[in-house]
């Protein structure tokens, strides 16, 4: 064929007339084999289980269901998992004995993801949703369907209804689940929390018990001992300086007859110098903790004891002969010794006394700022008791309803029903899907045979391909044995036909018979439609030519 000149109507027409037969027999090839494969394929029959999600009957104003904020569409997807679970699955197997074929070829494993592929849980749009064609991601639903699949139109329906059931009967259990574990939750944490008032108040309780006098109730009363303390210790201080001043008055009047005692250096006049020193220093505000104060205090004392000394040495040496007012000013003496040395001894009580109360005081804040912290978790956590204490009862409410099944349920709405025709294979498209692609693998064998073919079929193209004028073109002579042979030909071509397409049919309808049982008015349609299709198929033809 010349391409150069290109490709006129003759030669589509020449092209179409050689080719013919192998297309068709190619699309014929093609369409048999879909009659075979659309034959031997197994029926499935679908099953469906239309589930209704109705809502509590009791409004949701009186009596709040544990599960409202929960959404339904995670609640289905997870109760879809628990119902295909392979538990489940493998349970459903055993009781309806679904694929005994499969027992000796798969795993148990294998059968079941098998049965999960054949399981399909989706929603029902309303006419109106459907109309739009519109749905939302967070869309709640409130009916779904359940479709099962199985070559078994008995046991398809059979196990679709066992699974609505389960679905049912799953929805009650996690509601009832949840509710109890809602209770159990709230008692556990009403539980938690009394342990922990009741730590916070053994607390409360050791801190007081070990402060006693430091609480800050107390500090009001500590702060008016303190006061009443410091004005006994000033009274005090008055006192031991009165006594003080008498014992060394007296001490002069008994010394008074002796030359020594009218010394500016004696003992008995530098006591005195102190304690008019002692007087000016309380006059001042000085307390018993000054340098000053406590040095001279120390002075009296190492001065009374040089004295003592002084005197017992004096009374060893004198016969013990006294005049009456020497024995009247030494027995004041000693009344006013007994009387410094009881105002020293309350003096240092009271200055212990008021070192505690001091004490007391400084320690007051601490203990408020422990006590106060407790406090404010005790508010706390009896807070936190009474919230949960109320939710405690809107639990029971809850669970009570859940009980007389009031709340949120499913129910199947329309049971499962064995299908009359299979929903798979879909054998009308099969069968055209072989058609076409026959054609078409048809028409490409016929491309690739014309591309290929070298031989010259008409004057023109060998006029062309030799560049030398075609002076006469001798047309076939067909002999009358020719014509018997080509007769012959085609006989043995439409009956070669005819017995291919026979053979086809009946493997076809023997394996439809084998895989689905005998075969019914589908069946024979089928048959029916594909030999009144090959009693159009051309026979091959006899040959290539020139």
């Amino acid at each position: 064929m010349d391409s150069e000149q290109g490709i006129r109507l003759d030669d589509l027409k020449g092209i179409l007339q050689r080719r013919s037969r192998l297309v068709v027999t190619v699309a014929a090839a093609c369409f048999l084999l879909a009659i075979f494969v659309a034959s031997v394929l197994p029926n499935e029959y679908q099953a469906q289980a239309t589930l209704l999600i109705e809502p509590q009957s009791i409004s949701q104003r009186l009596v709040e269901s544990n599960l409202s904020e929960t959404d339904l569409n995670n609640r289905l997807h997870l109760i879809s998992m628990q119902i295909l679970s392979r538990g489940r699955l493998s349970r459903v197997i055993d009781e309806f004995d679904v694929y005994p074929e499969l027992a000796d070829e798969m795993t148990r494993e294998e059968i079941i993801e098998y049965m999960r592929a054949k399981i399909k849980v989706a929603p029902v749009l309303s006419q109106l949703e459907a109309g739009a064609g519109i749905r939302s991601q967070n869309q709640e639903i409130n009916t779904f369907q359940l479709t099962y699949r199985n070559r078994n139109r008995s046991i398809a329906a059979a196990v679709a209804n066992r699974l609505a059931n389960d679905f049912v009967e799953e929805h009650i259990k996690n509601r009832a689940a949840m509710s109890g574990d809602t209770s159990e939750f709230i008692e556990a944490e009403l539980q938690r929390l009394s342990t922990r008032i009741g730590e916070v108040e053994e607390k409360m309780a050791t801190i007081k018990s070990l402060n006693v006098g430091r609480l800050p109730e107390d500090q009001g009363i500590n702060q008016n001992a303190y006061e009443r303390m410091l004005q006994n210790i000033r009274d005090t201080q008055r006192e031991l300086a009165i006594a003080e001043s008498d014992e060394a008055f007296y001490r002069q009047q008994g010394l008074a007859a002796r030359p020594l005692g009218d010394s500016d250096d004696s003992p008995e006049r530098r006591i005195e110098a102190m304690h008019i020193f002692l007087n000016e220093a309380t006059a001042r505000g000085l307390t018993e903790k000054h340098p000053d104060v406590i040095k001279a205090r120390q002075e009296i004392e190492q001065l009374r004891r040089t004295m003592e000394e002084q005197r017992t040495q004096r009374e060893d040496e004198e016969d013990g002969s006294l005049s009456f007012a020497q024995e009247n000013a030494r027995a004041e003496e000693q009344r006013a010794s007994l009387r410094v040395a009881s105002a020293q001894a309350e003096l240092e009580r009271l200055q212990t006394r008021i070192r505690e109360i001091e004490t007391r005081l400084a320690e007051t804040p601490k203990v408020a700022e422990q006590l106060a912290a407790l406090e404010r978790e005790y508010q706390q956590l009896f807070q936190s008791y009474q919230q949960y204490s109320d939710k405690r009862l809107e639990a029971r409410v809850a669970a009570d309803m859940e009980r007389r099944q009031k709340g949120e349920k499913f129910r199947v709405l329309e049971a499962a029903v064995a299908g009359a025709q299979p929903a798979s294979p879909n054998r009308p498209v099969i069968l055209a899907l072989g058609l076409v692609l026959g054609v078409m693998a048809g028409a490409g064998l016929g491309v690739l045979a014309e591309v290929t073919d070298l031989s010259f079929h008409d004057s023109r193209s060998l006029q062309s391909r030799l560049g030398i004028p075609v002076l006469a073109a001798v047309p076939p002579v067909l002999l009358e044995s020719d014509r018997a042979l080509k007769r012959s030909r085609r006989v043995r071509n439409i009956l070669g036909s005819a017995i291919v397409t026979s053979a086809v049919l009946v493997a076809s309808i023997a394996g439809n018979w084998i895989v689905n049982g005998p075969p019914g008015p589908l069946a024979r349609l089928l048959s029916q439609g594909a030999a009144a299709s090959s009693a159009q198929v051309p026979p091959a033809p006899p040959g290539g030519g020139q």
